[in-house]
């Protein structure tokens, strides 16, 4: 797949020698990506998916997964993972929330404040550097905590729902959105295949050991859901309207090698989610009223 859109975008023979080194001068050879976020990445998945968007039908995916939450303008919730910032404007323009998110990388942190600003969020939404036991967010301050997409690279996914306990305020929610294996061993060869191509090494767990690390960390876990069918057709429905916002003439050579990567990417993980042995999943957990140990 990916060979021939190189080869369509070049005007080359798919079979040509030319092609075989598609994503070099940014994005390594096979598909795998020498940085996580390098300029020309976060410029290519912008012209795919919109401005101020690093993921397809981002909006649509955010409304759908943030469902359990009841949120108005006095709650405080942190975005664990915000990138960009695009769940973090969503959440803050649509349900009146105060957010803080956490990023890692200095360029995405730059990006989503700016935007925050341009959309008139300044005052609702500020993305800070640091992620969760390495930040300075006060324990028992956040009404709600999301995460998308925060689990799977984790090999101490307890640690992590023990922090999340610590910074919710009691009656506090936490809303996970992950990948997750459906049985501990068939998802094997599969995550081994998404690892090679995205180069990194997932660490999937299935959503009983999820589940089984959030109420060892005293959260009572409220909604395990399996939304597969749902991300993935909201994915494939997204990438079907890049189409629109891609300007041949107009991209920079630094972002093709990008772009093309993208777009394989995301039709790689919705085969991934339809072959059956990974899902897409929404857990939604709470901490009691009167926990304050």
């Amino acid at each position: 797949m990916f060979t021939r859109l190189y080869a369509w975008w070049e005007g080359t023979d798919p079979n040509g020698a030319g092609t075989g080194d598609a994503h070099g001068g940014g994005a390594g050879g096979q598909g795998k990506p020498v940085a996580a976020w390098p300029a020309a990445r976060l410029a290519a998945a912008q012209r795919l998916f919109g401005e101020g968007s690093t993921f397809p039908a981002a909006e649509k995916i955010i409304a759908h997964q943030i469902q359990p939450l009841a949120m108005d303008a006095t709650t405080n919730l942190l975005d664990m993972a915000a990138g960009i910032g695009t769940a973090a404007r969503f959440i803050a323009q649509n349900a009146g929330a105060q957010v803080t998110g956490l990023e890692v990388d200095p360029a995405q942190v730059e990006q989503a404040n700016r935007f925050a600003e341009i959309a008139g969020l300044g005052e609702k939404v500020t993305v800070q550097e640091g992620g969760l036991g390495n930040c300075d967010i006060k324990p028992g301050t956040q009404d709600m905590i999301y995460g998308r997409e925060t689990l799977l690279g984790l090999v101490d996914k307890d640690k992590t729902c023990r922090e999340i306990w610590s910074l919710l305020r009691p009656g506090g929610q936490v809303l996970l959105l992950d990948f997750m294996a459906k049985k501990a061993d068939a998802a094997k060869g599969d995550a081994a295949a998404w690892g090679q191509f995205e180069k990194m090494k997932p660490q999937l767990s299935t959503v009983e050991q999820i589940k089984q690390s959030l109420t060892a960390s005293f959260l009572d876990v409220q909604l395990a859901e399996d939304i597969s069918k749902d991300f993935c057709g909201q994915i494939l429905r997204g990438l079907a309207d890049v189409a629109r916002n891609l300007k041949q003439d107009s991209i920079p050579k630094d972002e093709r090698p990008w772009i093309l990567w993208e777009v394989e990417m995301w039709a790689r993980r919705a085969d991934m989610l339809q072959a059956g042995h990974i899902g897409f999943y929404r857990i939604h957990a709470s901490k009691a009223e009167d926990d304050t140990a």
